[in-house]
């Protein structure tokens, strides 16, 4: 069976997609990340901060399939760049907005791109490209001017890198806890 990604939270669905985290580093050694603004002619969260690349994962398409496909798209990332393109992991939550509860998880994949690299938005969905230290990015996430679920994809990028650790945040348990809800034992029957 086949459902239109925007009716799945009507049934309960899961649904998934992929998100790209671009970074590089500078000449001093600094680690920098490439954040997408949306465009603000978008649907949904028009004008906020998002991951380098995004999308949610079609009924067609495998994984890293998609994840190709969404950097080709909204930053032109070209094939050779590609094939250092990493699996690292997944983020799932459950999002509640203005259409309902939407159980989500998103596989997140990293991506170190050369110090000349500049992403261009080839599909329309993004309106500009920012390349950040990531002091500010993690000032950036708490705001309310990111699109939610993509600051949760940077909060693990965060932590998996060593910026926000257990001796750093007295919250640090409890934030790893709330980006890894277990969707499929709460949505999901268990398969025999």
């Amino acid at each position: 069976m086949l459902v239109e990604r925007a009716a799945a939270p009507l049934f309960g669905i899961v649904t998934y997609g992929t998100h790209i985290n671009g970074y590089t580093y500078n000449d001093s050694g600094e680690l920098l990340m490439w954040i997408a603004v949306r465009e603000k002619t978008k649907a949904t969260y028009p004008g906020m901060y998002d991951n380098l690349c995004a999308g949610g994962l079609a009924a067609e398409l495998e994984v890293l399939e998609c994840a190709w496909k969404e950097c080709q798209e909204e930053a032109s990332i070209d094939d050779e760049l590609l094939e250092d393109l990493k699996s690292v992991g997944t983020v799932s939550y459950c999002l509640e907005d203005e259409r309902g509860v939407m159980p989500e998880c998103e596989f997140i994949f990293d991506l170190e791109l050369p110090q000349d690299f500049k992403p261009v938005c080839s599909d329309g969905e993004v309106d500009s490209f920012q390349l950040l230290p990531l002091s500010k990015v993690k000032e950036l996430i708490i705001q309310d001017n990111f699109k939610p679920n993509c600051a949760l994809i940077v909060l693990d990028f965060l932590i998996r890198h060593g910026f926000i650790t257990a001796d750093s945040d007295p919250e640090y348990c409890f934030m790893v806890e709330q980006i890894h809800t277990p969707l499929h034992s709460l949505f999901s029957s268990p398969t025999s």
